[in-house]
């Protein structure tokens, strides 16, 4: 071998050492590649979002169950006892406040002027425990004074006139009407002879009419009050002379 063959290749051996030497080091390159593997883990993370997911379900339950449920349950019951509470003293209240009574007329003594049809009776009482308790106590006492009998007592009726209990209830309709308003009430019956109660007035005609059921026709018998009470009406004025 001659001296400038073996330079050559020693020359080409240097050249592939280092050559070699590079490609080792290049073994950094795997690590390189699992550095990217840690990447892609990271990108795992979106699994991340799948209890996240849930958790936000879960938390949107939670807000339904104790904001609807608990908001109904005060809300909703306690506003009906509240307002339901209210119903019966409001009513009274707003039928006078829409319907003021009117003026002119007799204010007593007088009869319920007839043929009044049910349109023109403009207002009415919310129950009938809406009524007035002096108006009760001289119904009461009107029927006393009739029969003889004590007030609440177990009265009957079959002296009056009439063919039928029907009959001798209109009798005794007629007769008390005619004593209150001897005593200066306003009072009759909206259909004389035929309704099955008397209306009695201490305001007059334009005033609150107060509705009675006095006699039980299975009797006939007394009906006193509070039982005989059925509230209360008002005419338009028109009718009112």
């Amino acid at each position: 071998m001659t001296r400038a063959l073996w330079a050559s290749l020693v020359v080409l051996g240097i050249a592939f050492g280092c050559s070699g030497d590079d490609g080792a080091d290049g073994v950094a390159g795997p690590d390189g590649g699992k550095a990217g593997a840690d990447g892609s883990a990271g990108l795992a993370g979106s699994g991340g979002g799948w209890p996240g997911g849930s958790g936000g379900s879960s938390g949107g339950t939670g807000g339904t169950t104790s904001g609807g449920t608990g908001g109904t349950v005060s809300g909703g019951t306690g506003g009906a006892v509240s307002g339901g509470g209210g119903t019966p003293t409001g009513g009274s209240g707003g039928v006078d406040a829409g319907c003021p009574l009117g003026t002119g007329g007799s204010g007593g003594p007088c009869e319920f002027p007839q043929g009044v049809p049910d349109p023109d009776f403009i207002c009415s009482a919310a129950s009938y425990q809406d009524t007035d308790p002096s108006v009760d106590a001289a119904v009461n006492a009107a029927m006393a004074k009739l029969t003889g009998c004590g007030v609440m007592s177990d009265c009957d009726l079959s002296s009056y006139a009439g063919a039928t209990a029907g009959d001798k209830c209109q009798s005794f309709f007629a007769a008390v009407t005619q004593e209150l308003r001897a005593q200066g009430y306003c009072a009759g019956q909206h259909a004389v002879g035929s309704t099955d109660e008397i209306a009695v007035s201490k305001t007059g005609c334009v005033g609150k009419w107060y509705g009675y059921h006095v006699c039980f026709y299975g009797g006939p018998k007394v009906v006193w009050n509070p039982g005989a009470r059925r509230g209360w009406w008002v005419i338009k004025p028109s009718y009112c002379k």
